[in-house]
């Protein structure tokens, strides 16, 4: 069998947020016992695609490090890093190193909306100086990430707007429940009208693009707003084959939204420990009913099952089928 082709590694979960919609900041941080630089060589080859988060990488003293070991044991892999933005000197001195590492900072709303859901005040400001920082210092692959919930109707668009004007890249995703990340946030998973709107707006924006990358988002945002409806997932789920969640103490689990742990990386390679946890992880990803929908976790499985999304993409495109949300 393949080896999986995406992951998410949480570097830390140390946290400078005070964030509405996740609880990593209230952890135990246990610094002192994340991986090391050299640990992250574990991680299997045949990945292509690395989402470095946290918790806040950049509190790593040694993310520089980190990512430069990413690159060498996944040398196929596009790694993009996730931040707040909250220190904007410190990244620019640590992407001066790297600036052809891509990141994308989050900002949920516009101006003081955005500090209220982050728990920072000045949030967003120090949010877009990064962002300014990173486009003067060279950095191309570069990006907004907002997160709809229940707190923010109305706020995606504007943030896409912002995004649009800085001739950045914008990505959404939407509040989601974990009990080994992002912790119980069931209560603020968007379910209005509006947050279906606004998500179904950017949805056909993506789709008038000339750009293949932007229709692929567009059919992103159609499983997003499935997924907001509570409907189930347009594509099957690979967690723990497709996929994978490393944190940063060396556990390895399907994703980053189930809670069956598959092992450590001290436990072998990343197929011996699949093999070793089959008896639990197959029966538990089967049985999910998270119907979770994040970019993560679905870029992998349209990789590898490229055919729905295409005759999706090929429908909408040429025929003007499946833009209406009201079904």
């Amino acid at each position: 069998m393949a080896g999986p082709v995406g992951c998410v590694v949480a570097v830390t979960y140390r946290c400078n947020a005070r964030c509405t919609v996740c609880d990593i900041w209230k952890s135990e941080s246990r610094a002192d016992e994340e991986l090391a630089p050299s640990d992250y060589a574990w991680l299997p080859r045949s990945l292509r695609s690395v989402n470095v988060s946290g918790g806040e990488p950049f509190l790593r003293d040694d993310l520089v490090e980190v990512v430069a070991t990413i690159e060498r044991a996944c040398p196929r892999a596009r790694v993009v890093i996730s931040t707040n933005g909250f220190s904007p000197s410190r990244i620019e001195g640590m992407m001066a190193e790297m600036s052809h590492i891509a990141v994308r900072v989050s900002v949920d709303a516009v101006g003081e909306k955005h500090d209220d859901l982050r728990g920072i005040e000045g949030g967003y400001e120090k949010a877009i100086d990064t962002v300014r920082r990173l486009r003067t210092l060279g950095v191309s692959d570069l990006g907004l990430a907002a997160t709809s919930s229940e707190k923010n109707p109305g706020e995606l668009l504007r943030v896409k707007k912002v995004a649009d004007e800085l001739d950045i890249g914008f990505i959404a995703s939407a509040a989601h429940s974990s009990p080994i990340f992002f912790g119980a946030h069931d209560e603020d998973r968007p379910t209005s009208g509006e947050a279906v709107s606004e998500i179904a707006t950017i949805m056909r924006q993506e789709l008038a693009s000339r750009s293949p990358r932007a229709w692929a988002r567009a059919y992103y945002m159609r499983g997003l707003i499935d997924y907001v409806r509570g409907k189930p997932r347009r594509l099957p789920c690979g967690a723990g084959v497709d996929h994978l969640y490393l944190d940063p103490f060396g556990d390895v689990y399907p994703c980053n939204i189930s809670g069956v742990r598959m092992g450590n990386i001290r436990d072998g390679s990343f197929e011996q420990i699949r093999r070793s946890s089959a008896g639990e992880v197959v029966p538990a990803v089967a049985g999910c009913e998270a119907q979770c929908w994040m970019v993560c976790t679905v870029g992998p499985p349209m990789r590898r099952r490229p055919f729905r999304p295409s005759a999706w993409i090929a429908g909408a495109k040429l025929m003007g089928l499946d833009t209406s949300v009201d079904r």
